[in-house]
């Protein structure tokens, strides 16, 4: 029983990193004409689940020399002709039926089988609920994040506290920021305006931010930001941000694409809080912030 129980635990784990679709922070926009190496923390779907967990030597939850399911999926070499007789014929009625009544009637595949649904389904709970992982090939939030860290991003909080000054976030993109994206000339790939994306909270509803002198001033206080790559060779504000929204920056604010171009972040955009970076394990730790208010 504690075999099993170890099993579904590192079962949901699996699907929760591995096979559920994982996120991506990509590298393909940019602002004002930055080339594309400079990502804009933007955030999509990795391209293959099997390139994924292959390129990172990963292997399935299970064996490849054990299948769960191998009356229904797998062909009996020793009735090759049977099973030749039934390509050409068509397949008996009631056949797939009984072979499916063959398997669950074997008490270990019963409990095969509900160890997978179980982990499968706790594994989709946590991922829409609770907690997911993320994958970062940009460098947008550099350095709090480099190319290749996976992070987990927590869905809790959000619904009983506001965000603080300080926390990194995940987000679906603004209106403000689809039509900036749709029309600058210099972005010339379209197709995933609808992405999320991640940035820093710099400010709150109430809140005075202007940028100037290379530092970041909010309420009129110079902030100390030490985890960004340089100071911001921009000058923004001063603006009040309005109730009910965020301003949200790059780590690497000369190469992002944020709050100080396409303007304030609702909360309801928020998907959730990046909490801390698992991976790879050098990197493991707590995501810095929320910074004083």
């Amino acid at each position: 029983m504690a075999f099993r129980y170890a099993a579904c635990f590192l079962l949901t784990i699996a699907f929760i990193i591995i096979l559920s679709p994982v996120f991506a922070f990509k590298s393909s926009l940019c602002t004002r004409g930055l080339s594309s190496y400079v990502a804009v923390g933007r955030l999509c779907p990795k391209s293959s689940i099997t390139s994924l967990s292959n390129g990172n030597g990963r292997r399935p939850p299970f064996p490849p020399s054990r299948t769960i399911f191998p009356p229904l999926f797998a062909s009996d070499s020793g009735n090759s002709g049977e099973g030749k007789e039934e390509e050409e014929g068509g397949a008996e009625g009631g056949s797939l039926l009984d072979k499916a009544k063959s398997f669950f009637s074997d008490p270990e595949n019963r409990k095969d089988t509900t160890l997978f649904v179980t982990s499968f389904l706790i594994s989709l709970g946590i991922r829409a609920f609770i907690v997911e992982p993320r994958y970062i090939p940009s460098l947008s939030m550099y350095p709090t994040f480099l190319v290749g860290d996976q992070l987990a991003v927590e869905k809790v909080t959000k619904t009983y506290k506001n965000y603080e000054r300080g926390d990194v976030v995940v987000f679906n993109p603004t209106q403000g920021y689809q039509e900036y994206v749709s029309r600058d000339p210099y972005i010339t790939d379209k197709s995933r305006i609808n992405e999320a994306l991640i940035k820093r909270i710099i400010a709150k509803g109430g809140d005075v931010v202007e940028v100037k002198d290379g530092q970041l001033f909010v309420n009129g206080v110079a902030q100390e930001e030490k985890y960004i790559a340089e100071g911001p060779a921009y000058v923004w504000g001063p603006r009040r941000v309005p109730d009910g929204m965020y301003m949200v920056l790059g780590d690497n604010r000369n190469h992002s694409l944020d709050s100080h171009i396409w303007g304030f972040l609702p909360k309801e955009n928020i998907i959730g809080r990046a909490i801390c970076k698992y991976w790879p394990p050098w990197r493991l730790g707590l995501v810095e912030g929320p910074l004083s208010s």
